[in-house]
Order: C-alpha cells, then structure tokens, then sequence
C-alpha cells in the first residue's frame, strides 16, 4: 500500500516537472529553446490591459498546456510595451499583444496578433506542430527560386499568419506569373486591414473557389456583411473551394452574425464547431459563438 501511494506520488512529481511553464525572460527561454533544439511560443503581453491580462491567465488552461506539451514547445511571456521591436519583427501590425512561434533555429514562423481564447491558442499550436515537418522541405525548395515553390512556402506561412515572410514570397511568385498568388496577397492584406492593396491584388485574380473565399473575406473587413454572405455562399457551392471550406463558413457566420442574422449565423458555426479536427477554424467558431451569447464591450446586434 506505502509502495503504490509512493508510486503515486513519484507519477506525480515527474507530471509536475514535466508540465510546462511560461517563462518570463524571452532571452532565456530563446537560448533555452535553441540549446534544447525546441520550438518558443512568445505571448507578447500587455500589462495593464483587460483583454490581455485575461488572455495571460488563460494561458494556464489546461487545453493549452496540453497543446503545448504535445508539441514539445517552451514558452515565454514578453512585455509588448518593452519588446515592440521583437513584436514588429515577429507579428508586424497591431497593438503590441498576441502570439508568435519560433522554429528551433530562433526564427519566427507563425504568429497571431490579438486575444485569444484557449481552444483558439491550442488549435494554432496544434496547426504549427503539424506544419513543423514540412517547412524545412519547402523552404528548401522555394531557395532554388521556382515562383511555385515560392508560391508553396508563401501560402503555407500565411496560413500559419506569418505576414511578414509570406507577402515577399507570394509577391515575387505573383510578378513571375503565379496567378494564384494575386488573391492569396489580397487575403494577406485583407487580414491587415488594408482593403485597398488587396483590392488591388484581387482585381486581376482567377476566380476560383478560394478567391471567391478571399472576396469574401474582403468584403467582410469592408463591412459589407451581406454582399460577403452571398460570395461565401457562392464558394461553398462550388467543388473546388478545398481547404478554404472551413475558413467560408466561418466567415460566412462571422458575415451573418454582422448582419443581425444570428438565426441562421448559430446552427452554421454550431455545425462546424462539432467537424471535429482541431482546427482554427473550429474554434473561430467556438470564440463566435461565445461572442453571440455573451457580447462584451457592449457590441450587441
């Protein structure tokens, strides 16, 4: 009976030691991180402030901690009032708060700004873990200059919401003739708030399903909710929207809800919210869903 309750408390020792912790010297744990050949997530915070303080309290979930156990990855808090060189290097626009993921060599491959719920900061980490063994293999062939390796690496970055590295990737695929390329630069300034550049990029695009998803998207930032409704449901309807479904139906219930339609904006997020994978996306919808039912700030509809 002694030997298992001690067993016990060894397991549980170990389980402690092994957890991981937010450090709170980015230097250190960047050091760190490289000696262990490990990723570094950075939470740039800002201290002070409701939505971060509440965000850095969350990073203590347990979905998150698990996310980042899974992945192997050592994290840091980082002052983003102190560190905004750091944050403007890692995540580019923004108020000095959100998330960056650095590979074990110390460079910054994913990052997003802004707060996020827990389900949404374990869903990224989950997508960067997933994405870690293919980015060696397309940065190495995007180095030997063919547009649509570059074209590749870019779109992969993007999806991992690393503006900085994918916009010089997809615009140099984009002026040698990667057509696709236009509507994925649009997208990338779509989620900078720039309308116009990406209207400009737009402009010349095939409009395929996932350009018809990237209007969509403009729309949406241009706070045109229903006409961004009826494009995200002309891309859902079509056969080669692909990997962009997910991120339509979002949008399209983001639109809907925008557009005082919460009828039928809820069933549409509830449903992709239950698919499943683990995706952003899924939990966008989640982070929705939470929002309709308990509007903060006093955003209602």
């Amino acid at each position: 009976m002694r030997r298992a309750a001690a067993l016990l408390a060894a397991a549980a020792l170990a389980a402690c030691a092994a957890s991981p912790r937010w450090q709170d010297d980015v230097v250190v744990a960047m050091r760190d991180a490289r000696a262990a050949g490990a990723e570094l997530v950075a939470y740039f915070a800002l201290p002070g402030r409701e939505a971060s303080d509440r965000m850095q309290r969350q990073l203590q979930d347990p979905a998150v901690l698990q996310a980042l156990a899974d992945g192997g990855f050592r994290a840091a808090i980082v002052d983003g009032d102190q560190r905004k060189g750091l944050f403007a290097a890692w995540i580019g626009g923004g108020e000095g708060m959100g998330l960056a993921v650095l590979d074990a060599e110390g460079r910054c491959y994913a990052a997003r700004p802004g707060p996020q719920d827990p389900s949404e900061i374990a869903a990224m980490l989950r997508l960067c873990a997933a994405m870690r063994a293919r980015l060696p293999e397309l940065r190495r062939k995007a180095a030997l200059g063919a547009p649509e390796d570059a074209y590749a690496l870019g779109c992969a970055l993007l999806q991992l919401g690393n503006r900085i590295e994918s916009e010089a990737l997809l615009t140099d695929a984009a002026v040698a003739g990667v057509v696709d390329a236009r509507h994925r630069l649009a997208r990338l300034f779509a989620l900078d708030g720039d309308v116009v550049a990406a209207r400009r990029w737009l402009k010349d695009a095939p409009r395929t399903g996932p350009a018809l998803v990237t209007e969509g998207y403009v729309l949406f930032k241009e706070r045109k909710h229903l006409e961004a409704v009826a494009v995200f449901e002309r891309a859902l309807a079509r056969r080669d929207v692909g990997d962009d479904r997910q991120r339509a139906i979002l949008y399209l219930g983001k639109s809907l809800h925008e557009a005082k339609q919460d009828g039928r904006a809820v069933p549409l997020l509830e449903a992709l919210a239950r698919e499943g994978s683990g995706s952003t996306f899924e939990a966008g919808a989640l982070h929705t869903l939470s929002h309709i039912r308990n509007p903060q700030d006093g955003h209602s509809h």
